[in-house]
């Protein structure tokens, strides 16, 4: 059986490419420079990516120290929480201790966003300078998300450049980038006949996704034609669609 393999990658538009949409909201990024008691800081806001199937809020610091300066103090980062729409708490982080005597520091908030709804979601944390007379600030982000989906498309019976006589079926994967699928088909009385993963991560936000079956079970034997159940499955969400097919 040929492996499952990408068909297409639907580039919709820019902020559909990202699947989360990182902004600024509250806080200049770069136009403020705040005093930490014995220089200043500044937070930088950076670009977004997705990798192991998380999606990666990154930051920098940058912590210019007085030439005065004479003690090596560094930076807290606190009350580091991602929030709903709602205000409620959705994932948290420990506070975290870094930049001692000055320096640049980039940093992320990794996301599992698969499993959450469709929402706007803040991240917040605070800079707390050690020094006594620094300045602490809270900084926030917006995270437009839309949640993972799968969705059954097409299917069709085609004959392959090896002339091998194939049913394609076809689904579309929304917001599930990361990921790597798995496929499943089961026979009318819901036995399984026949599974195997994806032979290659989701790399596009959406996109479409196929799976050609040559009618030979697990076994090795002919299926036989009549109703089977094709179930695509990216983290945990799924997608079932039972479908008659004649078998030659």
């Amino acid at each position: 059986m040929k492996r499952l393999k990408k068909l297409i990658a639907l580039l919709l538009t820019v902020c559909a490419c990202l699947g989360c949409i990182a902004s600024a909201e509250s806080v200049p990024t770069a136009a403020a420079a705040y005093s930490t008691g014995d220089g200043t800081y500044a937070v930088y806001y950076l670009d977004n990516k997705y990798a192991n199937g998380k999606y990666e809020i990154w930051q920098k610091i940058v912590y210019k120290r007085d030439s005065s300066a004479w003690v090596d103090y560094g930076i807290y980062i606190k009350n580091q929480y991602l929030s709903n729409s709602a205000g409620k708490k959705v994932a948290s982080w420990k506070d975290w201790y870094i930049l001692k005597g000055g320096g640049t520091k980039e940093f992320k908030y990794a996301v599992d966003f698969s499993n959450l709804p469709t929402d706007t979601y803040t991240l917040h944390f605070t800079v707390c300078p050690e020094k006594s007379g620094g300045k602490n600030i809270t900084f926030t982000r917006k995270i437009s998300h839309s949640g993972g989906k799968i969705s059954y498309e097409s299917c069709k019976y085609y004959y392959d450049t090896n002339g091998r006589y194939l049913f394609r079926v076809t689904f579309n994967i929304r917001q599930l980038k990361g990921y790597t699928p798995r496929f499943e088909i089961f026979d009318a009385n819901g036995k399984k006949v026949h599974s195997e993963p994806g032979d290659t991560v989701i790399h596009y936000t959406n996109s479409h996704y196929w799976m050609d079956w040559d009618f030979y079970k697990s076994d090795g034997t002919k299926a036989k034609t009549g109703y089977y159940t094709f179930k695509y499955t990216v983290n945990g969400k799924s997608c079932s669609k039972k479908l008659y097919v004649e078998v030659k």
